[in-house]
Formats: C-alpha cells, sequence, structure tokens
C-alpha cells in the first residue's frame, strides 16, 4: 500500500474545505467526521444519509474500525463526478452531475437560481414558457 499521513487536500464542493487526509493508492482518504462537512451527507452503517434518504456504501467503509474512509469511493456512490490533482493537493466535487444528466435526458432545466447583471437573483422558473438563453463562463 502506498499511504502517507497528515497531508492537506483542498476540497471544492458546495463549499471550500482544507481538510487532513490519508492517501492510500493514490486515493485521498478523510476522516470520518469531515463527510457530512464535505459531501453534505452523513457516513451511518446504513450508508450515506441525508434527511430521509440513505445511499448504501461497500460495507467495508462503515464497518472499518480506521478513522479515515476513501472520499472518491463515497462521492462514486453519491454519482458525483471528481477532478483531482494529487501534486497540488485539490480536489474538485461536482455536486451537480445528476442533475445535468437528468436535465440532458428529459431536456428540462433545473429550477437554479443565478444573479443577472445587476446582482438580483433570478430564477429560471421565471421565465417559464419562454425561450431563454444560458451564458455562463469562467475566467479561469
Amino acid at each position: 500500500m502506498n499511504k502517507m499521513h497528515n497531508e492537506t487536500l483542498t476540497v471544492l464542493s458546495d463549499r471550500t474545505s482544507v481538510i487532513e487526509v490519508s492517501w492510500e493508492n493514490k486515493k485521498p482518504c478523510i476522516k470520518k467526521d469531515d463527510v457530512q462537512e464535505i459531501l453534505g451527507w452523513e457516513l451511518k452503517d446504513e450508508g450515506l444519509c441525508k434527511e430521509t434518504t440513505c445511499i448504501p456504501v461497500p460495507s467495508d467503509l462503515t464497518s472499518d474500525p480506521s478513522e479515515f474512509v476513501d472520499l472518491l469511493t463515497l462521492t462514486e456512490a453519491l454519482g458525483f463526478s471528481t477532478v483531482m490533482d494529487i501534486e497540488a493537493g485539490f480536489l474538485a466535487i461536482d455536486s451537480f452531475s445528476s442533475l445535468r444528466h437528468s436535465a440532458l435526458s428529459e431536456r428540462k432545466a433545473p429550477n437554479i437560481e443565478l444573479p443577472d447583471l445587476n446582482g438580483t437573483l433570478r430564477s429560471l422558473s421565471e421565465w417559464s414558457d419562454k425561450k431563454k438563453l444560458l451564458v455562463a463562463f469562467s475566467s479561469w
């Protein structure tokens, strides 16, 4: 096993977190206590849970006495996409990949809120039954 301890990883999900990780076979293992902060789901014996919904995960993740759990296996169980740069110590988690998949298959955009040019939050549902063009860009 290729294991290093006391490394940090910057995780960009719904929020940005800098967490302690243990690398195992080039996979980041995070403390079980950090799962809910990073993914928004709680790791329980029955799997990853959020409110009344639980998604099963491999039983060795929940029963392992180690305080660390494989983050990539958890994101995969939730259907989240990830991009990781090990050398830079950075991991991005796309929690909207399931929304994107359903939007493509159903040809219906999710009801998201975005600021307009004046900074006012606008919801796509405000323009239901009207054609709309959403332009998204990034400086990076």
